[in-house]
């Protein structure tokens, strides 16, 4: 393989990784949010919440270590052979993580379907924190960068 062909192969590794990670980042700091409006105010917390909030943690430092083995590892037959098996074991992750928040899939006015409940979009968490209109956004966002990172 030519020098050019490397480096292109190389680079497109580097994005690849780079949108994964900023994909599980996303998710990571939405959830750490909802995790800690939740805390904080007694919500009960439901249990998907903190699998997706783990799931998109471990996918950030899988994707970090990911990145910096591109460095000095890339193209060794047993890294490259791990790295295949935690993608597609991350591509079901990911299919949970967007089956969790698939009612940020529908429209988010009138009555949303958010992981604080079933409630008209207008009401509020509470004092100083979004509405579930808002909060439907942040699950449409985590929605969509999911899917993304599959």
């Amino acid at each position: 393989m030519g020098v050019k062909a490397g480096f292109a192969l190389k680079t497109l590794q580097w994005f690849i990784r780079g949108v994964q990670f900023l994909c599980c980042a996303v998710v990571l700091a939405l959830f750490s949010y909802f995790l800690a409006v939740a805390a904080q105010h007694h919500f009960v917390i439901p249990t998907w919440t903190k699998a997706v909030e783990g799931i998109s943690g471990i996918g950030v430092l899988y994707t970090f270590v990911g990145l910096l083995l591109l460095c000095c590892l890339a193209g060794h037959p047993f890294t490259s052979a791990i790295a295949i098996i935690l993608d597609i074991a991350f591509v079901g992750a990911f299919i949970y993580v967007a089956q969790a928040n698939r009612g940020g899939a529908s429209s988010c006015d009138n009555t949303v379907d958010t992981l604080f409940g079933n409630r008209p979009a207008t009401d509020d968490l509470g004092r100083g924190l979004p509405n579930f209109h808002q909060v439907c956004q942040m699950e449409s966002a985590v929605l969509a960068v999911s899917i993304i990172a599959m």
